[in-house]
């Protein structure tokens, strides 16, 4: 601000009371316009990074080329689609919508450079959305501490909480932990499949060790047993050794966790060796999709899947009719969809002239028993940013997931 200067003894002779009352009005004014600048208010701008007059950018890291493409790909078009439905009905609060995506290969070793990237040369209001457990938890690593809003790590593993289990103030997650899902299994498998005795494939990382860990302890609870554990890597390719070994203990059911490619491939293993459990399989919530029924063909007939989405709702079936030239459903899609809805929704609670703190104060104090658009609700709180905790289970009939079970709250089933 230019400082004004005094005037001489002689004008202020000349020019009196009224000319030094119009100079303290012009300081005044001044000082409120650069107190207003500073964003939260109902103006028409804001000083938050990627908030322009009629513009809010947000970022997303979405492998579209290599290995967890097969789930982050459809997702990303999901959020697109969304995305450019708000924008053509005039965007939020009067600001168009761009989400900027990164590919970081499925690799969380440029999982943090690709969010630098986002935040500081791209400027970006928040994060929405980073594909895989492992890379949402490196890019909590580096948003939590510089105060910038993280919306739907996509992995039931990602982190929400320190170690003391007090929710991280700038994460928020949608979707279920492994953890809660993994009693909702042992519950579901044990009580309505009769399963006695349950093997699991699991991938030896946050993905599937919370989830064995979860899994026995309901087994246990409701009379059954896990018999035997296998744990892989999510690049491996041959499964023969963790065939034999489930195979040897004789299960009436094993459950496969992980992601889609690695299951997969354990089934196609154990069908050339025409074994199939008593029960057959139940695959955890990453293979709740046709695409997987695809690759399965003939050897997935039967097979059980756990997910949470319910096409029952009439935001499904506005998803349906926006892909309706779809040659088949994607619940990925479907997925970013629902989960942009979420976004858009916080962004509208975080005012017209969003802040990040705004944003922060939407999210912890505006979703509460909240419809997500999909079946289950979702709540967060300042003390709680997890994501949903119901499930429902299908089954594959004729290449097709079709559903089998009602919603099962995680709280009803443990402890």
């Amino acid at each position: 601000m230019r400082l004004l200067r005094a005037p001489a003894p002689a004008e202020r002779r000349r020019s009196g009371a009224p000319r030094l009352g119009l100079c303290l009005s012009i300081v005044l004014l001044l000082l409120l316009s650069a107190c207003g600048s500073t964003g939260g208010g109902s103006g028409s701008s804001s000083s938050a990074p990627g908030v322009s007059a009629d513009t809010i950018t947000i970022g997303g890291v979405l492998d579209t080329t290599g290995p967890i493409k097969v789930i982050c790909s459809p997702i990303l078009q999901g959020d697109q689609l969304y995305f450019s439905q708000i924008n053509a009905s005039g965007g939020v609060n009067g600001r168009k919508i761009k989400f900027i995506q990164v590919s970081d290969n499925g690799d969380s070793t440029r999982t943090r450079d690709a969010v630098r990237q986002l935040v500081e040369q791209d400027h970006v209001f928040a994060i929405f959305q980073v594909c895989g457990s492992g890379n949402a938890n490196v890019a909590e690593s580096y948003t939590v501490p510089r105060g910038i809003p993280f919306i739907d790590p996509i992995g039931g593993g990602s982190k929400y909480t320190d170690q003391n289990g007090k929710a991280l103030p700038w994460v928020w997650m949608t979707q279920p932990n492994y953890g809660d899902e993994g009693h909702v299994i042992g519950y579901y498998v044990a009580t309505t499949l009769k399963a006695r005795s349950v093997a699991l494939l699991y991938e030896d990382d946050v993905l599937g060790l919370q989830q064995k860990s979860t899994l026995s302890e309901a087994l246990q609870k409701y009379g059954s047993k896990l018999v035997a554990a296998v744990g892989y890597n999510a690049t491996q390719t041959d499964f023969s050794a963790a065939f034999q070994t489930l195979k040897a203990a004789a299960p009436d059911l094993i459950v496969l966790n992980g992601l889609p490619s690695p299951t997969a491939r354990f089934v196609a293993t154990a069908a050339a060796q025409g074994y199939r459990p008593r029960l057959g399989y139940l695959a955890n919530y990453p293979m709740a999709d046709n695409s997987w029924a695809k690759v399965l063909g003939a050897t997935g007939e039967g097979i059980y899947v756990s997910g949470y989405t319910s096409m029952d709702t009439p935001v499904a079936q506005q998803y349906l009719q926006a892909t309706r030239s779809d040659p088949v459903f994607s619940a990925y899609k479907f997925y970013g969809y629902i989960n942009a809805k979420i976004m858009v929704d916080a962004l509208r609670k975080a005012g017209s002239n969003p802040t990040r703190a705004s944003l922060r104060d939407a999210l912890d104090h505006g979703f509460v028993n909240y419809d997500t658009g999909f079946g289950p609700t979702l709540t967060w709180t300042p003390e709680r940013h997890g994501g949903v905790s119901d499930f429902m289970f299908f089954q594959i009939k004729q290449g097709q997931l079709t559903p089998v079970s009602p919603f099962i709250k995680a709280s009803a089933v443990w402890p």
